[in-house]
């Protein structure tokens, strides 16, 4: 019998071998890390979409003009922009609930949206009340809703909240629900 082991090879060649399997290793490791890195790309981009959730403000002088339909909501995303355009007041139908008590506030307030051209529905109440004053929207109308939150912020210094409709059962004949709410100032 031999004294070298079963795994030994003719000069040294265990020791270049297993140097050479080591580097492989090494070698794909990197190379799939370099490969992970590249092409990950950077995942802390935000969403896109209409800011709905915060209160809104524009300048006195779109407030001013709320029927004519050349307005715009500007949505940003890192560095781009796109233009939502707006439909005209008469292309919007609203309803104005009062969730805080305030004996007629939601029928007055609904004589002032007719009067800005809105197309209204019946004036009611909501229960729970509310804070502050929401203002919700169905798909496809969030440009319209903050253009209204901008009004009542210009017209009567109501911050309001501008939101998604929770329940779409909810005043199925409108396009955009004002709740007024404990902030509601007329």
């Amino acid at each position: 019998m031999t004294g070298k082991g079963r795994h030994a090879g003719d000069g040294g060649n265990f020791y270049r071998d297993l140097i050479i399997m080591i580097g492989g290793i090494l070698g794909v490791g990197a190379l799939v890390f370099v490969l992970l890195f590249v092409f990950a790309g950077d995942t802390t981009e935000e969403p896109v979409g209409i800011e709905t959730t915060s209160t809104s403000s524009t300048s006195a002088a779109t407030a001013a003009t709320p029927s004519t339909s050349v307005d715009t909501t500007t949505t940003t995303s890192g560095t781009t922009t796109t233009e939502v355009p707006v439909r005209a007041p008469e292309d919007v139908r609203v309803v104005v609930l009062n969730s805080v008590g305030i004996a007629g506030a939601a029928g007055r307030f609904t004589s002032v949206l007719a009067d800005e051209e809105y197309q209204m529905l019946q004036a009611g109440d909501y229960r729970p009340e509310q804070n502050p004053t929401r203002v919700w929207f169905r798909e496809g109308f969030s440009a319209e809703a903050n253009q209204i939150a901008s009004f009542m912020l210009a017209d009567s210094g109501t911050q309001t909240l501008v939101e998604e409709l929770p329940d779409e059962t909810l005043e199925p004949g409108a396009d955009i629900i004002v709740v007024l709410g404990t902030g509601y100032q007329e």
